[in-house]
């Protein structure tokens, strides 16, 4: 999906005609609060929207500064009510379609009518870059809502793979559709020209890693998930949204060992959990997957109680970095390194992965 956070600048297409409902809009005041709410004053920038509403209670461009002001403060709800009530008024503007399809994106409730939005600001797009955020929209929510071939579909008049997309979000995010639509070359296509323009982008490389892990490109997997774990390594705790001091992860480890059964807490008391920053760059050599959030290495103890095993080689992972950069907030980070913990378990225990998956735990 694109990017739901407001593009700070006014987006309107100066060259439009003027409605009939409203006189054009005072283009100071409205300049003014794109400015502010750039430099994240969503304060001052709704109150010019405001101002200019008062005078022009129509106009289309500052109503659209309020919706963007209201998805800044988190007020989607609001948001897309001011939303519907700019397409209504201008049923030929690209952006409050394509904003107001994003943000009904985000329910699955209004998926099917946030893919009608979609279609419709890609129709109405004469911008590259909403044409290109329009298409990857239109094509991730028909894959959401299970029409495949029509995300094939839409995603074919994307410009070749070979072409360097100037957005380079957004050329993942196309990758990443390629992927879940089950065309792993058209994703390594694309990736391979974007890892190229963007050495530096890790997560291009990874998702390279992933695409030929999907083809069985065994050699292929290998050296894009080592190129991402050395630029992980490189990056230091950058890409993290939030992170907890060890004694808090710990607390966290504690508190999810005592959702298990007395007898499962007894049998998991001789297995040490360690906590790591990355895996092992050897292990990432041998084909480990590089972002994984956790590890469990041993004898799973079913087949310890049969036939005896080396319990000292037993152990669970969890890599800090990893969950961090997995986690949005730090409520969701808590979540994370819990989930993790008991899946963990569970392949101690001797579950695998379709079992784990069947009790919320994948």
């Amino acid at each position: 999906m694109a990017d739901d956070k407001p593009r700070a600048v006014n987006p309107k297409d100066e060259t439009k005609p003027d409605l009939e409902i409203t006189d054009q809009a005072p283009p100071q005041s409205l300049d003014e609060g794109w400015r502010a709410l750039e430099r994240g004053d969503s304060k001052s920038a709704r109150a010019l929207a405001e101002r200019t509403m008062a005078e022009t209670p129509n106009s289309p461009e500052a109503l659209l500064l309020e919706a963007a002001c209201l998805r800044d403060d988190g007020d989607n709800e609001q948001a897309i009510t001011v939303l519907r009530r700019v397409c209504k008024l201008d049923s030929e503007w690209c952006t409050p379609e394509l904003w107001l399809a994003e943000l009904l994106a985000a329910s699955p409730d209004t998926t099917a009518e946030a893919l009608g939005h979609a279609g419709h600001a890609l129709d109405l797009a004469d911008e590259e870059d909403e044409y290109l955020n329009a298409l990857a929209l239109k094509a991730g929510l028909e894959a959401e809502l299970g029409e495949v071939d029509e995300a094939k579909e839409t995603l074919r008049d994307l410009p070749p793979p070979e072409v360097s997309l100037d957005d380079p979000l957004l050329a993942l995010e196309i990758a990443e559709l390629w992927l879940a639509v089950g065309e792993p070359e058209a994703a390594r296509d694309r990736l391979r020209t974007l890892t190229k323009s963007e050495p530096e982008m890790a997560d291009a490389w990874y998702t390279l890693g992933v695409a030929a892990e999907v083809l069985e490109d065994d050699a292929g997997m290998r050296a894009a998930w080592k190129r991402a774990w050395q630029l992980d390594a490189a990056s230091g705790d950058d890409d993290a949204v939030a992170r907890l001091e060890e004694s808090e992860v710990l607390a966290i480890v504690e508190q999810a060992l005592g959702e298990l059964p007395e007898k499962a807490r007894r049998l998991l008391v001789d297995v040490p959990i360690i906590l790591a920053d990355l895996p092992a760059e050897a292990d990432v050599e041998a084909g480990l997957d590089p972002r994984m959030l956790g590890l469990f290495n041993g004898t799973p103890y079913p087949e310890t109680s049969n036939v005896g095993g080396q319990p000292g080689l037993t152990q669970i992972v969890l890599f800090r970095r990893n969950l961090e950069r997995a986690a949005a907030s730090e409520e969701d980070l808590r979540e994370e390194i819990r989930t993790t913990l008991l899946h963990e378990t569970g392949h101690f225990f001797g579950m695998d992965e379709a079992e784990l998956e069947g009790v919320g735990l994948d």
